[in-house]
């Protein structure tokens, strides 16, 4: 029975609701539609592989020669380009590519190389029109803080660096390394002017990138969903993030067994900018709020927290029941072998797997008890969808560290599982 509405309480003028309010409300059905349609053609994007297991720097390393982030044997170095002051003529330092949109221009970058399987790529006659493809927009105005300008300045820093990968490796005693130096685009031509972003003009804007980070680009692109990326687009963490988490799925997939992601590894991998008295708190804060956001548009996606005890780490352990935003399929692997099958898949057109359906409601049914429970805690969820998640991370694990207690384990999980979705 719905509770009628006084005389009074109808004459009441009809407060509207404020901007922030309904970019909120567009931002939740946005997220919604992403959970629940799967990615088309157009929505497929990618990422090279080194740029996932090292990532960029969040924030501005500030006047220092070379910035660098290790991860195992692997690290990632960038140098700062140099130009000609205009009015001193003196050479200065460009700066570094750091925070959301150099990862936006990155994967642009990498999906038109894989598209158009050419070194030169055409950025466009109009600033807008680029600001657009990395999906960006004009709505914050051409000003300092401007998409526009922001763009034009990260751009240049990006592709005037030299990034460089180092690989180290032990065998019996002796070690070695190697290591590539690249410039992300020796040739270009700019022809924009950020305080008009909409006007033409006469010369159409363009890079050419190296070779050698062409080559890197071919080797193992992973496949990524736009839509995602659009939604964390804000938060330089939060993109690191979806491009490991979507990794890891592929790969507990692949083998079969749950992977296991350490908050100290994360932190090296992503976050070690944090230096902070508590810094890995800090980064543990920050990460847990951006895979909330995450979870509210990857639909493939199980993940689960494990608390450190008895010698074990705490992290995230990703099913090996997940599934990446973009599901492999043979005529779109997810991990590609080289060169080849890079150029393969940029002539075809890609074919999409949907999620495999959820088995049947398992044949063990939950207590009366625990469903009134379950519904109590969480009334807008389904208990026996979240039984479904139980029972497929359960089977995952191994026979010896499955639940004794049933309902009670159920419980414990559903306090994850609705990480995101209450």
């Amino acid at each position: 029975m719905t509770d009628e509405i006084k005389p009074s309480e109808a004459q009441e003028p009809v407060k509207q609701k404020s901007l922030s309010q309904k970019r909120k409300e567009s931002r939740l059905l946005d997220a919604l539609h992403i959970y629940t349609t799967p990615a088309s053609h157009a929505d497929l994007v990618f990422i090279a592989r080194e740029l996932v297991l090292c990532t960029l720097p969040h924030s501005d390393p500030g006047n220092v020669p070379v910035w660098g982030r290790t991860n195992g044997k692997l690290t990632l170095k960038i140098q700062p380009g140099y130009k000609k002051d205009d009015k001193t003529g003196k050479y200065i330092c460009i700066g570094y590519p750091y925070g959301t949109i150099p990862r936006l221009i990155l994967i642009w970058m990498i999906t038109e190389i894989l598209r158009t399987k050419s070194r030169r790529l055409e950025l466009g006659h109009h600033l807008s029109d680029f600001l657009a493809k990395i999906g960006l927009s004009l709505a914050t105005g051409g000003g300092v803080r401007g998409d526009a300008k922001r763009v034009r300045q990260q751009m240049e820093r990006l592709f005037r660096s030299i990034i460089s990968f180092e690989y180290s490796q032990s065998d019996s005693g002796r070690t070695g390394s190697a290591w590539v130096d690249m410039q992300v685009a020796p040739d270009g031509f700019f022809w924009w002017d950020e305080k008009s972003p909409d006007q033409a003009v006469l010369w159409g804007s363009w890079i050419e990138v190296g070779e050698k980070f062409y080559q890197a680009v071919l080797a193992n692109p992973y496949p990524l969903d736009i839509r995602v990326l659009r939604h964390i687009k804000n938060s330089a963490l939060g993109i690191d993030l979806y491009t490991i988490l979507n990794r890891e799925a592929y790969r507990a997939r692949k083998d079969g067994k749950p992977r296991f992601l350490a908050w100290e590894w994360l932190y090296v991998q992503t976050g070690n900018e944090y230096t902070t008295e508590h810094a890995l708190d800090n980064f543990r804060r920050k990460a847990l709020e951006q895979i909330a956001q995450i979870l509210e548009v990857h639909s493939g996606l199980l993940v689960t927290l494990q608390k450190g005890h008895r010698g074990q780490k705490s992290g995230l352990v990703i099913s090996n029941h997940s599934t990446p935003s973009i599901a492999p399929t043979p005529q779109a692997p997810s991990e590609l072998p080289g060169s080849e099958a890079a150029a393969r898949l940029a002539s075809l057109p890609p074919k999409f797997a949907l999620v495999p359906p959820m088995p049947q409601p398992t044949t063990r049914q939950l207590r009366p008890a625990t469903v009134e429970t379950f519904r109590e805690c969480y009334p807008v969820l389904d208990p026996y969808e979240c039984q479904r998640a139980f029972d497929y991370w359960q089977a995952g694990l191994p026979e010896d560290k499955r639940a004794k207690h049933y309902d009670r384990a159920f419980l414990g999980f559903a306090r994850k599982w609705v990480f995101g979705k209450a």
